[in-house]
Order: C-alpha cells, then sequence, then structure tokens
C-alpha cells in the first residue's frame, strides 16, 4: 500500500502527494498538539477561553497553509515565495507609518479584527529569495543579483532597526551570513560577517535602552523572570507536577510566548522538555537525509538554511528560558500563541517539505 494511494491521479494534490515526504508532516503536527496542551494550560490566569479558541483557529489556518505549499510544484511555490517577499517588504516599509506599538516596537500593522508582523512572516519567503539569487549568481556570474540581493538586506535591517527589533534582526543577519557561507564557503567572509553582526550586537546595546537593560540583567543575574522560569523548571522535575497544575503561569507575564517551554516542563517534566527540544533538531535531520546527494544547490542551501532558522528560534525560545542567553521574546515554532509567528512556520515547514519532495524525486529519477 506504500505511496500507491495517488500513483495514477494527476490533479494538484494526487500527483504530488505521492512524492511527498510523509514522515515531515509528523514534528509539525506533533508540535501542533503539544501547543494545543501548552495553551489550554494557561486558561485561567490572565487568559480566557478565548485565547485557546484563536489559537486553534492560528492553527488551523497554518498548518492548511503548510499543506498547500508543499503540495505546490517547485518552481511555482519558489515563484509564490517571491511574490510573498515583495508583498510582506511591502508591509514591512508601512510599519513606521501604520503600525502600532508595543513595549517600545512598532513592529505590528492591525487590520481590525486582526493583526500582522511583517518581519515574522517575511523570514521564510526572504531566505528563499536571498538564496535564490545567490544561486543564480552562482550560475550566472551576473553581479547585478548579488547587488539586487544586498539591497534588499539592507532596506530590511534599516526597518528593522527602525522599529526596533534587535532580536529579529539578529536572526536575519545570522541567516543571511549563513547563506552567503554556504555558496561561497570563504573563511574570510565568515570572519567579516561575524565582525559585522559583533558590531551590530554593539550599536544595539549602546543605542537601545531595552537592548542594554535585557543584557545587563542576564549578566548580572536580576531578570527575575527568569529566575521564575528555572525555579519551575526545577519543581517540574522529571515528570511534572501535572497538567494545568504548574504554578508558573500565574506569576509571570506573556506566558504563553516568553516562557511556554519553562511552563511545558513545569507540568510535564523535562523528560517531556528534551522531547520537545530535539523535535527540531530531528525535523533537520530528517529534511537533510532527503538530500544527502543534492542535485540542486538552491534546494540543498535553501532547505538547510530553513531548518537553521526554525532550530535557531527553538534555541534562542529555550535559551532564555533556562537562562542561556538573555530573553529576546522569540517564539517556540508551533507551540508560543501568535498568529504571524504560526504562519511563518508553517510558511517554512511548508517549503522545507516542498523542496524534500522534490529533492527525492530528482534523485530518484537520475
Amino acid at each position: 500500500m506504500k505511496n500507491i494511494l495517488f500513483r495514477d491521479d494527476k490533479s494538484l494534490l494526487g500527483s504530488n502527494w505521492y512524492i511527498l515526504s510523509k514522515k515531515l508532516f509528523i514534528i509539525p503536527f506533533i508540535l501542533s498538539f503539544i501547543g494545543i496542551l501548552a495553551i489550554y494550560s494557561l486558561i485561567g490566569t490572565e487568559y480566557s477561553i478565548l485565547l485557546i479558541i484563536k489559537h486553534i483557529i492560528f492553527l488551523f489556518i497554518s498548518l492548511s497553509v503548510l499543506i498547500f505549499l508543499s503540495l505546490l510544484p517547485k518552481n511555482n511555490l519558489r515563484k509564490f515565495l517571491n511574490i510573498m517577499s515583495i508583498f510582506f517588504i511591502l508591509l514591512l516599509l508601512i510599519v513606521p507609518i501604520f503600525g502600532y506599538e508595543i513595549k517600545g516596537a512598532t513592529r505590528w500593522i492591525s487590520f481590525n479584527f486582526f493583526s500582522i508582523q511583517p518581519s515574522e512572516l517575511l523570514k521564510g519567503p526572504l531566505i528563499c529569495m536571498f538564496s535564490w539569487f545567490c544561486y543564480l549568481y552562482i550560475k550566472t556570474n551576473n553581479k547585478y543579483y548579488l547587488l539586487l540581493s544586498f539591497t534588499i538586506i539592507s532596506i530590511v535591517i534599516t526597518f528593522l532597526l527602525f522599529q526596533p527589533d534587535i532580536g529579529t534582526l539578529l536572526v536575519y543577519i545570522s541567516i543571511f551570513s549563513l547563506i552567503l557561507i554556504l555558496y561561497f564557503r570563504n573563511l574570510k567572509l565568515f570572519i567579516l560577517l561575524a565582525f559585522i553582526g559583533l558590531f551590530f550586537l554593539l550599536i544595539a546595546y549602546f543605542s537601545f535602552d531595552h537592548v542594554a537593560y535585557r543584557i545587563d540583567n542576564f549578566l548580572n543575574g536580576d531578570n527575575s523572570q527568569v529566575s521564575k522560569s528555572l525555579s519551575a523548571i526545577k519543581t517540574g522535575g522529571l515528570f511534572g507536577v501535572g497538567f494545568g497544575e504548574g504554578q508558573l503561569k500565574y506569576s509571570i507575564p506573556e506566558s504563553h510566548n516568553d516562557f511556554i517551554f519553562a511552563i511545558l516542563i513545569e507540568e510535564f517534566g523535562v523528560l517531556f522538555g528534551l522531547f520537545v527540544a530535539f523535535l527540531y533538531p530531528v525535523f533537520f535531520i530528517l529534511a537533510r537525509r532527503s538530500i544527502l546527494s543534492p542535485s540542486n544547490l538552491f534546494i540543498s542551501n535553501t532547505i538547510f538554511s530553513l531548518c537553521f532558522l526554525m532550530c535557531l528560534q527553538a534555541f534562542v525560545n529555550i535559551g532564555s528560558s533556562i537562562k542561556l542567553i538573555p530573553p529576546t521574546g522569540m517564539t517556540l515554532p508551533f507551540i508560543s500563541y501568535g498568529g504571524s509567528s504560526m504562519l511563518s512556520y508553517a510558511i517554512i515547514f511548508g517549503t522545507v517539505i516542498n523542496f524534500s519532495k522534490n529533492e527525492e524525486s530528482t534523485a530518484n529519477n537520475s
């Protein structure tokens, strides 16, 4: 019965489902279920039943997008992602004009019934666009593609500084640097990019009070939220205090985003937390296994970059909870609450699954 369901079906669903890497769907669906448990556990604190209802609606939309993107033909998806990049860049440009401020940062645009964060939604599509331009430069040696790439990146970085959104800015710089290293494999370039990243970090520290405040508190051990998070993890032990029985969610703000991992460990235990943490690199490994003999440099490097982004964001969120790094407000993929965040990860997961499918198909036919 393996892979015969849609073998003779010539429709979009049938023809693409047959060559799809089904195992890659497992992890985003597991993460989605864990996210529902985590958000449901928060009801009765500062959040009402409306939180879980909105979370499930966001999740349904995001999983639908994930499946849709995974089924598109590879070239159609690449073109669609380029269009999305342009659209979200345009939205990013109008954030300073039409956006609204939360905690000193203007990152969101409101559309009455919902709000979006363009910088979050832009991540996956822009990575694909930048990777594509680098690939075209490698193939044609036409410097126009590099010039266009760095022009777009400069615009994005500039407007992220205006918001300011330093955490997201550093993520973008890290991923763009990774893509350049993957394509050009130059040690001097790596050292240069490392200094550029450090330069932006120093600028952020001396230019933005909230960045300096978080870093100083982290270095001095004065962050009460992180202390509460560590205490909750210790209380949870190996097996947790039980679903819904945790106390951290009552004493810490933004628990549905920044410290959702600590809440999971307090209620389900350290072993469960390790299971959740390992799901992200496992997805990375599964995706990489489909391109062990890559026939397309663009697909190989794009999959690697998108998976690295997903693991990086998971590490940042988890690292903030266990005091490895200063808190950044970055969400845990497919678990933390947030429509823009969830849709962003859906685009990333869907693209990786799609490109893995196409890479497997290409490899098998060669």
